[in-house]
């Protein structure tokens, strides 16, 4: 195994572990039920048993983590290479994202009064700056990407889409983050999902454009 795997493994498997250690060692401090849903205004809206935090901060992380090791394998022409460092990279962000989610949901036990949207918010800005990165090294494939019917034809009409998304990705991600930290908590969720969803337009859109000039081009030929 490359060296410069196992160090992206060893740290998958860390961020992995941090909410179940975390859940344990709060454990006898935190109340029967705990904060399980969370409302547009980042407030609590919902509850559930503590012992259900368990499949969130171990169960859901781990299979997370196990999905996206065999995700290559399944692939069938093998163009998602799981032994890349940057897949590493990606799986790595993935799992941060919901063991950092899980241990803002133990802490919330703790401090059901602290709920707000923030948190959240950045965690998620963080991940799309390290999705932004992925993207723009990807390969054609079936399973991890800007998948449209256009990016899946063309290798070209791929690369430029990719190139841009992540790109914009990035940009979204840093723009949540920072507007999350200075925005009113009541605003941040609309201005997440009005960045995730121009983002996700923009990126199909894009494709679309960049698969007709190219086919313009062929016929110019």
């Amino acid at each position: 195994m490359k060296k410069n795997l196992l160090i992206w493994q060893v740290l998958t498997l860390v961020v992995l572990a941090i909410p179940s250690v975390y859940l344990g060692y709060v454990w006898a401090e935190l109340p029967a039920q705990v904060p399980s849903h969370f409302g547009t205004n980042g407030q609590v809206n919902g509850y559930t048993s503590r012992q259900n935090l368990w499949l969130f901060t171990l169960a859901l992380p781990l299979g997370t983590a196990l999905l996206l090791t065999l995700l290559p394998h399944f692939d069938p022409k093998r163009r998602l290479d799981g032994s890349n460092v940057n897949f590493q990279k990606l799986r790595l962000a993935v799992v941060g994202l919901l063991s950092g989610i899980a241990c803002y949901s133990v802490y919330l036990g703790l401090h059901p009064n602290a709920a707000s949207a923030t948190g959240i918010a950045v965690l998620v800005g963080v991940f799309f700056v390290f999705l932004g990165n992925y993207l723009t090294t990807v390969q054609p494939n079936y399973f991890v990407g800007i998948r449209t019917p256009w990016t899946l034809e063309s290798p070209s009409v791929w690369a430029r889409t990719h190139r841009a998304g992540g790109i914009l990705f990035c940009i979204a991600g840093l723009l949540i983050v920072g507007l999350a930290l200075v925005l009113p908590p009541t605003w941040t969720p609309r201005m997440m999902l009005a960045l995730i969803i121009g983002t996700a337009l923009f990126s199909y859109g894009y494709s679309y454009a960049a698969f007709r000039q190219e086919q313009q081009q062929r016929k110019t030929v």
